[in-house]
């Protein structure tokens, strides 16, 4: 089966980030199940009088560079609205990390044309959510079901934890940066539990991002919109105790296994949780619960299937395009 994949950025070139990390094992899963895969992005048309461009605008233009290729692939993998361009008979899904109406409800800031273009693609392909989270916002905000749910994995043998004795004071690391993240909730926490803990950025490179988190004791996240967190994932397969708001997939649930979910965006709440969290370290197993609901191999199980279902409907339908 050739698979074409298309994002604004390949994590093979450099960047960082979610979706790149996503589009980076959704390929590895696909060549591993045999596939043909192309990965396609910005840099592959990218134009200078463009740079200052709005994604979508850039979306569009990149759609239409690729337009006249993908009818030769069985299926089109995409993220949010870089599908802008594609033919509408090309054999399309889009997948959700997370909605820009989402965003605006929860941190404001997000400009209109934005919203609308994703919502444009959300209603004229199929769509494959990463969270149940993620499902919920693409029914709220753009009325539509999504075919799939599909979450994200990450590779249990390179992020998994270390021997070694606790630090003193203990290191609670963080992954996110700006009000969306929670930054500030993380320098409040910081600054009310100076001496008692050490605060400090992941600040992790490409490739390096298990050795980062090995060096710390547990993980705080207050990100305000999430669909499937990357950065959560990994750090309770290095066995890193979580204190975590109540966002995407953990909006679903509270597994006390992970560490502790918190309601709302007090800080005292997430030093008060993330006390607790330290004082039981041993009462907690994010590796347990990572082994259960963060692995690769589900990850790619996953899709491989949703393909073979497109494969098989649209050998039933004697060929054209399916959902």
């Amino acid at each position: 089966m050739r698979v074409g994949i298309i994002t604004y950025c390949r994590r093979e070139d450099g960047h960082p980030g979610g979706v790149p990390k996503w589009a980076w094992y959704l390929k590895r899963a696909l060549l591993e199940g045999g596939h043909d895969v192309r990965h396609w992005a910005w840099a592959d048309c990218a134009e200078p009088k463009l740079d200052g461009a709005p994604e979508y605008v850039k979306a569009e233009r990149l759609g239409k560079h690729v337009g006249s290729q993908v009818r030769d692939y069985d299926r089109i993998i995409v993220d949010g609205f870089w599908s802008c361009g594609l033919p509408e008979d090309a054999p399309v899904t889009v997948v959700c990390h997370g909605t820009w109406a989402g965003l605006a409800a929860a941190c404001g800031g997000v400009k209109p044309e934005l919203i609308a273009a994703q919502g444009a693609e959300y209603r004229r392909f199929p769509v494959v959510a990463v969270s149940q989270a993620a499902a919920r916002q693409v029914r709220t905000y753009h009325g539509t079901d999504p075919v799939a749910v599909i979450p994200n994995g990450v590779d249990l043998e390179v992020f998994r934890p270390v021997e070694g004795e606790p630090n003193d004071p203990p290191v609670v690391l963080y992954a996110g940066k700006g009000y969306s993240k929670g930054e500030n909730i993380v320098g409040s926490v910081a600054r009310l539990l100076e001496g008692e803990v050490s605060v400090e950025y992941l600040d992790a490179q490409i490739g390096m991002e298990a050795r980062a988190f090995q060096r710390g004791d547990g993980f705080l996240f207050p990100s305000r919109h999430e669909g499937d967190s990357y950065a959560l994932k990994e750090a309770a397969a290095c066995g890193l105790p979580v204190v975590a708001s109540a966002v995407g997939m953990l909006a679903n649930e509270r597994p006390a296994q992970i560490g502790e979910i918190v309601e709302g965006f007090e800080a005292q709440d997430y030093c008060a949780a993330l006390e607790r969290v330290l004082a039981r370290r041993e009462s907690h197993q994010p590796r347990r619960w990572a082994e259960q609901h963060a692995g690769f191999d589900d990850f790619a199980g996953r899709w491989r299937e949703y393909l073979g279902r497109q494969t098989r409907r649209r050998d039933t339908a004697g060929g054209g395009c399916a959902p």
